[in-house]
């Protein structure tokens, strides 16, 4: 019984051991989509919304704007991405990249349609203020910040 225990606690050891060395983590995974799928949201807001709210600059000016104010969790979101597929190895690395791709423009697409159900200028009008006024930015008050954050304090490792 001992040595069931002792094979046991040894054999949970060695993942334990690799997965330390390992950057993947479900909290990792999830702020990088959440990064991701916000840059997502505002670069199809600004596509769709801009024509019909009126407004002149081109989505990817518009898209550019927020992706500078979010820089620092979109460079720690790519990084992290990057570091995943490439610990999964050739022939794992891009299904993960279109697994994590995936998730984005699915969940990305659910919250716009929502968004922009009903009338279509109000929803592009609330939406564009959303981001105008700074509501969409990944900011401390938003419930996963402490993830988001410790992914940014990850991605400055050295």
């Amino acid at each position: 019984m001992r040595l069931t225990t002792l094979l046991l606690a040894a054999a949970c050891a060695v993942p334990a051991a690799r997965a330390q060395q390992t950057a993947a983590t479900p909290e990792r995974d999830a702020a990088a989509v959440y990064i991701a799928q916000g840059n997502f949201i505002i670069a199809r807001l600004a596509a769709e919304c801009l024509p019909v709210v009126g407004r002149a600059e081109s989505p990817k000016a518009y898209a550019k704007a927020w992706q500078d104010r979010n820089a620092v969790f979109i460079a720690a979101s790519s990084k992290y991405l990057d570091r995943r597929v490439a610990e999964a190895g050739a022939d794992q690395g891009e299904a993960l990249r279109d697994a994590f791709r995936k998730a984005v423009q699915d969940n990305g697409e659910a919250a716009l349609r929502s968004l922009l159900q009903g009338q279509r200028e109000e929803g592009c009008m609330t939406g564009i203020t959303l981001v105008d006024t700074g509501a969409l930015d990944i900011n401390a008050k938003l419930p996963q910040y402490p993830q988001l954050e410790a992914l940014v304090r990850w991605a400055n490792q050295p």
